[in-house]
């Protein structure tokens, strides 16, 4: 066995002429040297033990973008080159952390188990030139600078929620998620696999769940075809091993009892009553108009044997396609009126001595509990199931998203939590500004902006020992308002990586104006692996003023040349910020070269209510099926004053191309 101590030292001058600042998470510790160590075309790779696995993804990266075709071997007595060892006598670098010393002749990475190497390679990458995140260029050297660096996590969850039941993303693009929660070092993805929008997983012995109409937005709902679907098991196989490489475990979650409509459409002799109009799944906006409210109005049968013999089914294929610890069964916004409306339900509660709606929701929770754990896993729900604490198992982990306080009792009374609060880790919440046009959830009053979520402190209130139950932290994306892939990543980065550092570096260690500036480097890379992030301003594309309204209807117009730049769907907005009247739209047109190219007519309102429940009628969207790079493109509504004139807004402009893997916009 090879054994390895971090009291071996780099005997070389050290020189303050030398930085290492770039790299996000910020490494725990730092200490740069003169010199560097330069990939060549020969250079090798070595590995010993647990550590071929992850180097087999860094020799691949190496190849495809510089062109350095590394050889992989065993590790025997070099001294020189890129050596990557394993040795479980590392226990101060824990289960993820690692050791990389890089003098000019060789980079030496040690840690305790393959997780910390599979680290240290995202560190290395990231002292490579953000050109290995592109096409090989030949003309740029490759090299990093030399020193020391000694890092490892504060948590062991660092997690990313991907909501895929309100809109439904492929496998591409969870794995070009993957791809990027990796390169910083996050490690839990979270999939929210059903809702009352959809049943994303395919279930062996219920073929209903993954049925039409329990998978497909109906044609009534006006949905782009990408936005609905569902995962097969080979699916989920080839994407968790897809992770599992990648040092990233995926947690399946099905949300029960509540946010059930699919279920219920399947097999409804699982539901609470018979309720089960309109016959299929609608996006989460159309909620109010079908139901009166958000939430589904039925949902599953806590009186009945046979619900828990289905997800005891559910959960052992669950169980058998998910290796994480955890299964996730939701538990959130259960509907009690449901259940307190039907005589059978309050028979069940008067027989069973269970005083109330919470105690029979604590009788629920108990029961999918037990059979997760029969499983071998351990369970974890929102932070609702708590509403009868007192008689829930400390076996069973809680995600809380109701904020400090919740967390903190939850931590007090021996509950593992993992800390998801809306404010600030709700992603698809407002950033910067809530008059820029992205597609965030203005119901929520509150701007999660990135200081904001670099800041937050999970363990606020709590004591060291109670400390000890914080999990680690995870940022959600909930897909209801934010669908469009653009959308997506404009409202995830640069927030995710300030996630990131939140979760990784240790309490007191953080230093705000230091990560603003290794982001500037990290935006590069972000280009250059085409994902979309948030830049100030948003979608805001132009404005207008009072003095350009009038009480009857005229034409506004915006050169939009710049904001367009590939086919795809786009989203005009007219946000009001200011005045004391609002601004009636009658239409709005796209045109090319002074000819109109595509249409929206519809009545809208630009005023200041835009909680969810509300109709997007200041939205419009108009389709690109034929870019033409040296067109002029222009945009003109139709617009009056209500009531009079006095009324000013953004305009906003947004187009997300039609590629499901999207192009960073450059213009």
């Amino acid at each position: 066995m090879l054994v390895l101590t971090l009291s071996t030292s780099i005997s070389f001058a050290q020189t303050t002429n030398l930085s290492l600042n770039s790299i996000i998470p910020k490494p725990l510790s730092v200490t740069p040297y003169a010199g560097k160590f330069e990939f060549k075309p020969t250079t090798p790779i070595y590995y010993q033990g647990q550590a071929q696995a992850p180097i087999s993804l860094f020799a691949m990266l190496l190849t495809g973008s510089t062109g350095i075709k590394a050889k992989t071997l065993p590790l025997q007595n070099q001294s020189q080159g890129i050596l990557f060892m394993v040795s479980d006598t590392l226990n101060s670098l824990g289960e993820e952390g690692y050791r990389i010393g890089i003098t000019p002749t060789a980079i030496s990475v040690y840690a305790k188990t393959s997780a910390g190497i599979f680290n240290a390679t995202q560190t290395i990458r990231q002292l490579l030139p953000t050109q290995i995140e592109g096409k090989t260029n030949g003309k740029t050297s490759w090299s990093i600078p030399c020193g020391e660096i000694i890092d490892k996590p504060r948590y062991g969850w660092r997690g990313y929620m991907q909501d895929v039941s309100r809109t439904f993303y492929g496998v591409d693009v969870m794995k070009k998620y993957i791809d990027v929660m990796a390169l910083y070092k996050l490690n839990v993805l979270h999939l929210h696999l059903t809702d009352d929008q959809g049943w994303r997983i395919e279930i062996k012995k219920y073929p209903l769940l993954t049925s039409t109409k329990t998978t497909i937005f109906d044609k009534s709902t006006n949905q782009p075809a990408e936005r609905s679907g569902f995962y097969t098991q080979d699916q989920i196989r080839d994407l968790v091993k897809y992770a599992a490489e990648r040092n990233i475990t995926i947690i399946p979650e099905i949300d029960v009892p509540g946010h059930s409509w699919p279920t219920v459409l399947a097999y409804p002799e699982l539901g609470v009553n018979q309720n089960r109009k309109p016959d299929f799944v609608f996006p989460f906006l159309d909620s109010w108009s079908h139901w009166g409210n958000q939430f589904t109005p039925n949902t599953l049968d806590p009186t009945k044997e046979k619900v828990y013999e289905f997800l005891d089914n559910v959960f052992t294929e669950l169980a058998d396609l998910f290796p994480a610890d955890y299964i996730h069964f939701g538990g959130d916004e259960v509907r009690h009126v449901l259940w307190e409306k039907e005589p059978h339900v309050q028979e069940f509660m008067k027989t069973g001595s269970l005083k109330n709606t919470n105690e029979l929701q604590s009788y629920f929770v108990k029961r999918i509990s037990t059979i997760i754990k029969s499983k071998g896993k351990k369970p974890i729900g929102w932070n609702d199931i708590l509403s009868d604490a007192k008689n829930l198992t400390k076996e069973t982990a809680i995600m809380s998203w109701l904020g400090d306080e919740a967390i903190a009792d939850a931590a007090k009374n021996g509950f593992y939590v993992v800390a998801t609060p809306t404010d600030p880790f709700y992603f698809d919440i407002t950033q910067a500004d809530r008059n820029d046009g992205t597609m965030s959830d203005l119901a929520y009053g509150n701007i999660n902006s990135l200081e904001k979520i670099y800041n937050y402190e999970p363990e606020t209130g709590l004591s060291q020992d109670e400390g000890k139950f914080i999990l680690g932290v995870q940022a959600n994306q909930w897909t209801a308002i934010t669908q469009d892939l653009k959308d997506m990543n404009v409202q995830n980065f640069p927030r995710l990586l300030a996630l990131a550092e939140t979760g990784w570096i240790p309490k007191g260690n953080r230093d705000l104006a230091g990560f603003k500036k290794r982001l500037s480097d990290n935006l590069k890379r972000l280009d250059l692996l085409k994902i979309d992030y948030y830049k100030p301003g948003g979608y805001i594309s132009g404005t207008w003023e009072a003095k350009a309204i009038g009480n009857e209807f005229r034409t506004l117009s915006w050169d939009v040349t710049k904001k367009t730049y590939a086919n795809g769907r786009i989203t005009a907005g007219f946000f009001y910020t200011k005045g004391i009247n609002f601004m009636e739209i009658k239409k709005v047109e796209l045109l090319e070269n002074g000819k109109v190219i595509a249409r929206d007519e519809h009545t809208g309102i630009a005023d200041k209510f835009r909680g969810t429940h509300k109709v997007k009628s200041f939205l419009y969207h108009l389709q690109l099926d034929h870019y033409k790079p040296n067109a002029k493109y222009e945009l003109k509504a139709e617009v009056k004053g209500i009531g009079g004139t006095d009324s000013n807004g953004n305009f906003t402009y947004n187009l997300s191309p039609f590629d499901r893997l999207n192009v960073a916009e450059t213009k």
